[in-house]
């Protein structure tokens, strides 16, 4: 009888010490790489950030403050002191007949549940003529950086300097 029970405990023993094993290695993959940064190539995720500063740019063309301080990131407002009052002397100027178009996008996972996009693309202010063709009159490029948190479907945007753009930092 005290031989099973020894069997018994030193396979239970066993089992337990494989499943931590097994658990720890998955856990491990699982773990967010930090400061890992990749180009973006999911398209889903291209568009809907993409979406974000579409809605972030229309706030800015029609200077509308009080969705301008909601969507600007907290960490960004706290930093530069940013009030409503302040806010649009942060940010790019953009008339209202200017588009939005994301040109490229890294992302950076911070953690489960928020990544950080940053992002280059253009403004471009259209001049229609007469004869009904459209002119680029201006087109600026902006940099701005995105957080996405998956568990609440919320974003925040802050400028950004396009260092990761403009050092190349990342080849592709």
């Amino acid at each position: 009888m005290k031989d099973k029970s020894k069997l018994t405990a030193i396979i239970l023993v066993v089992l337990v010490i494989i499943v931590v094993i097994v658990t720890s290695f998955y856990n491990k993959n699982d773990k967010i790489n930090e400061n890992e940064i990749s180009i973006v190539t999911n398209y889903s995720n291209f568009y809907t950030v993409n979406s974000c500063l579409y809605r972030f740019i229309t706030y800015l063309s029609s200077n509308d403050r009080e969705s301008l301080i909601l969507v600007l990131d907290d960490n960004y407002k706290k930093n530069q002191k940013v009030t409503i009052e302040n806010v649009m002397e942060f940010l790019p100027r953009v008339d209202s007949d200017s588009t939005f178009t994301s040109k490229k996008m890294y992302y950076e996972k911070l953690n489960n549940n928020i990544t950080k996009y940053y992002v280059y693309g253009n403004i471009e202010k259209n001049l229609l003529y007469e004869n009904g063709t459209v002119d680029n009159y201006e087109n600026k490029d902006v940099y701005f950086i995105v957080y996405l948190d998956s568990t609440s479907k919320t974003f925040s945007v802050e400028p950004y300097s396009g260092k990761i753009f403009t050092d190349g930092e990342e080849d592709e």
